[in-house]
């Protein structure tokens, strides 16, 4: 229509007049039938500057956000002892509420950011801004488009970290009942309701460690004794009124408990109380509190600890809770990925969602990192793993605030580039980024739509210039070598 522009793409149709429309899944075939054979021009233009861009150019990115600092969860629900339902039922010591984390009650009781967490989101788009600068990416906030879980707090860390990015008049998108297509794509613990995916079963889940639950423990007695230490837990405290008489009141004497929930790594148990304690003070330290974890831990104690976490989360996000969960995340992933490289105007799509979320993908892609501070494949709080679109590839890169940067509120912003290895290059070409995708995820946990966009499987460049005529190829050449002699000079 006059005065509106449409462009096509894998995934959805949009018109754009004056800003962004909303994300609408569309199958391919009816896109190209319909309104790309119309966009000849587009797509001539689209070939010459395929050609013409530099080969690790940023044109675009896809940015996955774990949710800044957040007020503790209490203990309690699924997987607790009867009477092991608040912090008082553990410790003899004070016990921090809303006015040390500088909140409301209702604020503290929601788990929303915390006053300092709020610090330190701005410092996370500001980062991004500039690294994106540097390596050529022309940001323009009407081409971003943001996402978020209904969580208060992911909605209040887009918000925070788009007026970081220079864009604080963007609207944050949520995943929910208003906006269903996103809901399997940023939830974690969304399931395709169709009978066929599925979580880990309790055999599968027992079957990641040996299912020998007393050894989970024992390999991690030491982490767990400390964390009873620094909670300053008592002989006789009330959780243990659910223990046999003749055993010790400690945290390491709780049975385990399947309980299915992917964020207690599946069990209710040992392990999973200390590390909530430890992840508990964690925030106190990431909130700028001095007086953490009771005064019992250095920040370096305090980080081996958070371990704990780690090693609960890794059994969060195994094998089969990584394709139930995140598949639909990381075809979302892949499908923009290959969108961007085709010129759709949306070239900045940010996510923000739960450490689980971007653990899943982990899983899915076989990465490693270790971010400065923290333990190995530790997802910390504001952390992000980004897919940079450059050229015709994708670079991926991880990035975080450290512990101490976050206490400090300096808000510093550490990069790590991954090597995915399925792909074996820092610059995967985005048809193999499409590739390894497609075999990665379980094709019965994607929604049909994103599923038909992932497994189309054309290379862009075909794609886009399959048909153009030989000139136009060349021309598309000599601006790229003019533009290399250009910068040269």
């Amino acid at each position: 229509t006059k005065g509106n522009t449409e462009y096509c793409s894998l995934i959805h149709v949009s018109k754009r007049a004056h800003a962004p429309q909303p994300l609408r899944y569309l199958a391919p075939q009816h896109c190209i039938r319909n309104h790309c054979d119309r966009q000849h021009t587009m797509r001539v233009l689209a070939c010459i500057l395929l050609g013409a861009a530099r080969a690790d150019e940023m044109t675009g990115a896809i940015y996955v956000s774990r949710h800044g600092v957040r007020s503790p969860y209490p203990p309690g629900g699924t997987g607790w002892p009867a009477h092991g339902q608040s912090w008082e039922a553990w410790t003899s010591a004070p016990v921090k509420r809303a006015a040390e984390f500088g909140m409301t009650d209702h604020a503290f009781k929601t788990q929303e950011l915390t006053a300092h967490g709020k610090t330190l989101v701005k410092p996370l788009g500001a980062s991004a801004r500039e690294a994106w600068a540097a390596a050529g990416l022309e940001l323009d906030c009407e081409r971003v488009k943001t996402y978020a879980d209904d969580s208060t707090r992911d909605v209040q860390t887009a918000k925070l970290w788009l007026e970081g990015l220079g864009c604080a008049e963007n609207h944050v998108d949520v995943a929910n009942g208003s906006l269903p297509e996103m809901v399997p794509i940023l939830s974690d613990d969304f399931v395709q309701p169709n009978g066929i995916c599925k979580v880990a079963t309790e055999g599968q889940a027992r079957g990641r460690f040996g299912g020998d639950v007393d050894a989970l423990t024992a390999a991690h007695a030491v982490g767990i004794d400390e964390v009873q230490a620094a909670l300053e837990m008592p002989s006789d405290a009330d959780a243990c009124i659910d223990l046999p008489d003749d055993v010790e009141c400690a945290i390491a004497s709780f049975p385990y408990q399947y309980d299915a929930m992917p964020w207690h790594g599946l069990f209710g148990g040992p392990l999973y109380y200390a590390q909530y304690f430890a992840e508990s003070w964690m925030f106190e330290y990431l909130s700028g509190l001095d007086d953490f974890a009771n005064h019992k831990l250095t920040p370096e104690e305090l980080v081996r600890l958070y371990g704990l976490h780690v090693a609960i989360m890794g059994f969060a996000s195994n094998y089969f809770n990584s394709r139930a969960l995140g598949s639909a995340l990381l075809a979302y992933v892949a499908v923009s990925a290959r969108e961007i490289v085709r010129g759709h105007p949306e070239n900045v799509r940010a996510l923000f969602a739960h450490d689980t979320n971007i653990l899943y993908l982990r899983h899915l892609l076989d990465l490693d990192w270790i971010a400065t501070g923290w333990p190995m494949h530790a997802a910390p709080t504001g952390g992000a793993l980004v897919f940079e679109v450059r050229g015709q590839a994708v670079r991926t890169v991880f990035r975080a605030q450290s512990p101490q940067s976050q206490h400090s509120g300096e808000g510093t912003v550490d990069e790590a580039v991954l090597v995915i290895p399925a792909c074996g290059v820092e610059l995967c070409p985005v048809e193999d980024f499409v590739r390894v995708v497609a075999e990665a995820v379980d094709a019965d946990c994607l929604p049909a739509e994103l599923r038909d966009a992932l497994i189309r499987g054309v290379s862009v460049r075909e794609d886009v210039c399959t048909g153009m005529r030989p000139w136009l190829m060349v021309l598309g050449a000599f601006l790229s070598a003019a533009g290399g002699a250009f910068i040269a000079i």
